[in-house]
């Protein structure tokens, strides 16, 4: 009987904690009356970030669910988020960390959910690609112009986004949404020098319209346009490069 419970009880916890629901599932936005989107946390490379992407965010919900109520801090005039913050001497970290805290904002805004988010630094990093292209001529064949080196910059950020439950205290969603966009150069090897670049402040500007659109996905997709990570937001036109391997592609 004793070895029939060693092997029984922990198929049971294992059934149990199976069956609980799954936080990165997308939440019920749609069957809410109202819903606040707070600022965002971000460590110090993220920049304004926080506080654009949540307007971004809640204005694309407020086109997408209409019937639904969207509270948020527009300006600071308009923060109706901060400014209960404030009357409850509580910061975003402290709702961050804490569902019950964040119930509590909530109730305070007379919402149905609450949405909350951290953003970590972004990541910028440059890929020189050593190998020499020709550029394929109008007949198909190699053209007679100078060889070609390619070069890929990349933007990455992961934002951790959570919705708490403010009747029930509890979290309903809990997961990471990352954003990951590309850039690709090509030019010829005598102006290597002369490549123009983009500046980190030029991609921290595409982050902070493109993450709003990854987070809506993810926490409405059957109402969102699909927005994939990894897309390549910059490459050369009207360009065909030929490789060892046949034609060059940009992904």
């Amino acid at each position: 009987m004793n070895l029939l419970r060693f092997f029984l009880v922990p198929l049971i916890l294992v059934l149990v904690v199976g069956c609980g629901a799954s936080l990165n599932a997308p939440p019920p936005l749609e069957q809410a009356n109202a819903v606040a989107i707070a600022p965002f946390l971000t460590e110090d490379k993220a920049g304004t970030m926080g506080k654009w992407v949540p307007i971004n965010l809640a204005t694309r919900f407020e086109l997408a669910l209409k019937e639904t109520e969207w509270v948020y801090d527009q300006s600071e005039k308009v923060a109706p988020v901060a400014t209960k913050l404030k009357e409850l001497g509580l910061t975003l970290t402290d709702i961050f960390t804490d569902p019950a805290l964040a119930a509590k904002v909530g109730q305070g805004l007379e919402v149905d959910l609450i949405v909350f988010g951290k953003i970590d630094n972004p990541k910028f990093k440059r890929w020189n690609d050593t190998v020499v292209y020709r550029k394929q001529g109008s007949q198909g064949g190699i053209s007679g112009t100078a060889d070609y080196l390619r070069a890929r910059q990349s933007a990455l950020v992961t934002t951790q986004i959570r919705i708490v439950d403010t009747k029930t205290g509890e979290l309903i969603f809990d997961d990471k949404v990352v954003d990951y966009l590309k850039y690709w150069h090509a030019f010829q090897v005598e102006n290597r020098g002369m490549v123009g670049y983009k500046s980190e402040k030029e991609m921290m500007a595409d982050l902070g319209n493109h993450l709003p659109r990854r987070i809506a996905y993810a926490l409405f997709p059957t109402g969102m346009q699909i927005v994939k990570e990894g897309e390549v937001l910059m490459k050369p036109e009207n360009l065909i490069l030929l490789g060892s391997g046949g034609v060059v592609t940009w992904n």
